[in-house]
């Protein structure tokens, strides 16, 4: 049975909290929504259905550009009220697609500018005089969205820098602007006049109304459309109308105009323009080429023969490093490494093969031939596995697939790459070590001495912890837990914090490695001879040297080429020996999920042999088969 109409009300709120916890405003689509709702409520219709959307959006919104806007909200709610009840249809995306239309930038030259700030400053009451100057000045030179100008307070003002704070940009981030010491000046001036008048003043915005109020988007909007009356400056055309964000855009061509007329390399300088005006990326910052006759006159000039030219791959490969990983998605360190240095190698692999400079490489040059032709290099040419052949074609799989909306004229390019598949490879048996080996490799570090004393802790805290290299090298002395319930913390891979119980034996190495080496909180546990943490390629050196030393008295050793992840798995083995549930063990390791953990059975002989010996037939005897004695064995072979 349907729900009843009124509960779509109910169900539009929960929706708006969903979305806007997740960061998105809504504050139009709420305003349709509720609208569409009155509707449905008129048809006495309890159920979203694609005739009832059609129907009111074509009614309602008939002969404007809101059609697809409209519909693109309702299509959102729409599949979340289908994820509650089927009987609720979402709208398909061709219908009433959204019109993206850029209505044409109102630039203005300085004597416009200079005319805005004499209209402003023939408003009656000082104070309101002065805030409209200084915030048209302020928008002039900084290409601040209004919104963001009317937020600022006092402390977003850094005078020693020369910086300005944005703490509510429209992706709610924040970003720095950097401000000329006229600006400086200015803006000091303006905030003494703005105290003598409002010594208590209650707000701690640096723009103020007549009552000491921070100022609000309305008032700004009407009182600049008087402004710019008084001024002179009218419609150039029907969709080319003089506004406050005309401010903004000018400053933007302003900035690209003057780096292209001092053959400024403006490409290279994108990203900075980009990160100022708090765009998504560079991608965006580039509609500005085709907001200005002149601007586009200049960047033709650049882009004749002899000048280097930088495509949309440069900026799109730009948006999707800052822009995608680092913001949206918050990738880890470590990922945008291995993404950086698997761009960097197939840019300069294109380059070489295409002959062109790396800034000039476009979509079209990057085809599966190509990328092919990288991967197969990376095999045979750098000696990579297929392992890292697979994880640099997933770091290339991704950065397209973020392309693939923005640049559907690439579209054939871009599938044909992504549908590159991975390689198949063969899985190896993990490496472990036993007992024996165990303790001839804990016995390998020299006690007398302090790195020797050391090493030992260290290598004991890796196979009775199972933690990873990378742990190892950020634990300090903060992480360690030895009194009641002792414990290490760690921050490990895939972001995820765990604490990991010691035993006796290493509580006691590491009580006395601790008393020997006194420090701060935020000292790390295993430093170095100056004091800084080791490095994972120290504590990989540390245990090949040791492991070297005691295969001299343990031979099996030489043969298993021991690291610090193979200490890793010799601690989930023994756990896995001693019974301990397969589920406890992958929480212990830190693994995503028990699946990682299922590798472990695979390669301990012990557990196989013990499921052999639970399938032996009745009247037969467990364990494994022996030869009798030599002669008999020999009379039986003939």
């Amino acid at each position: 049975m349907n729900p009843p109409a009124r509960t779509l009300a109910g169900h539009l709120a929960d929706y708006l909290t969903l979305r806007r916890a997740l960061g998105c405003k809504l504050i139009r689509a709420e305003r349709h929504l509720r609208q569409f709702l009155d509707y449905l409520g008129q048809r006495q219709q309890s159920t979203l259905t694609i005739e009832a959307a059609a129907d009111w959006v074509s009614q309602s919104r008939q002969g404007s550009v809101a059609p697809g806007l409209c519909m693109e909200a309702i299509r959102g709610f729409a599949a979340f009220l289908h994820a509650h009840d089927p009987a609720h249809e979402i709208p398909p995306p061709g219908l009433f697609p959204r019109q993206r239309l850029r209505a044409v930038p109102y630039l203005y030259s300085p004597a416009g500018i200079a005319a805005l700030q004499a209209a402003a400053g023939r408003l009656q009451g000082t104070l309101r005089a002065a805030t409209c100057t200084t915030l048209i000045a302020l928008l002039a030179v900084t290409g601040l969205r209004i919104s963001e100008a009317i937020a600022l307070d006092d402390n977003d003002v850094e005078p020693r820098d020369g910086m300005l704070i944005v703490r509510q940009d429209k992706a709610q981030s924040f970003r720095l602007v950097p401000l000329h010491p006229t600006t400086l000046a200015a803006l000091a001036g303006y905030q003494h006049r703005r105290d003598q008048m409002f010594p208590a003043r209650t707000t701690p915005a640096i723009l103020v109304s007549r009552t000491g109020d921070r100022l609000t988007y309305n008032s700004i909007h009407k009182t600049f459309t008087r402004l710019a009356a008084a001024a002179g400056l009218g419609p150039r055309t029907g969709r080319c109308r003089p506004t406050i964000h005309g401010l903004r855009h000018t400053f933007a061509v302003n900035m690209l105009a003057g780096w292209y007329r001092d053959g400024t390399d403006v490409p290279a300088r994108l990203p900075w323009l980009s990160t100022v005006l708090g765009h998504s990326g560079p991608a965006s910052t580039y509609w500005y080429l085709s907001a200005s006759p002149e601007l586009m006159a200049l960047a033709a000039h650049q882009r004749s023969p002899g000048r280097a030219v930088m495509t949309l791959l440069a900026p799109t490969l730009q948006a999707f490093f800052t822009e995608r990983l680092m913001r949206q998605l918050q990738a880890s360190s470590h990922t945008i490494r291995s993404y950086r240095t698997t761009w960097r190698l197939l840019l300069l692999f294109a380059a070489a093969q295409k002959g062109k400079a790396p800034s000039a490489l476009d979509f079209a040059d990057l085809g599966t031939p190509l990328i092919t032709c990288f991967l197969d290099h990376l095999e045979h040419q750098r000696g990579n596995t297929a392992r890292t052949r697979n994880l640099r074609l997933a770091a290339i799989h991704s950065m397209f697939a973020y392309a693939a909306p923005q640049h559907p004229e690439h579209a054939d390019d871009i599938a044909r790459v992504l549908a590159i598949p991975g390689k198949r490879f063969r899985t190896t048996v993990i490496t472990y070590l036993t007992e024996e080996e165990i303790t001839a490799l804990l016995q390998a570090p020299d006690p007398g001495t302090w790195t020797g004393r050391r090493d030992h802790a260290l290598i004991l805290v890796a196979i009775t912890t199972g933690l990873r290299a990378s742990e190892l090298a950020s634990l300090t002395r903060s992480d360690t837990h030895l009194g009641t319930g002792p414990h290490l913390e760690c921050h490990g891979k895939g972001r995820k914090n765990r604490a990991t119980p010691l035993l006796r034996d290493t509580v006691a190495v590491l009580a006395a490695w601790l008393k020997e080496n006194p420090g701060g909180r935020s000292s790390p546990l295993f430093p170095t001879r100056r004091g800084t943490p080791m490095s994972q390629d120290a504590i990989e050196d540390c245990v090949k040297r040791h492991a070297t030393a005691a295969a001299l008295t343990c031979p099996a050793l030489a043969g298993k080429h021991p690291t610090p992840h193979t200490l890793r798995h010799t601690c989930a083995v023994r756990m896995l020996r001693s019974g301990i549930d397969i589920a406890v063990i992958a929480l212990w390791m830190g693994h995503e999920s028990t699946q990682t953990t299922m590798t472990y059975l695979k390669a301990d002989l012990e557990l196989k042999q013990r499921a052999l010996d639970r399938t032996v037939p009745t009247n037969g005897q467990p364990g494994r088969y022996r030869p009798p004695d030599d002669i008999i064995n020999f009379l039986d072979q003939l």
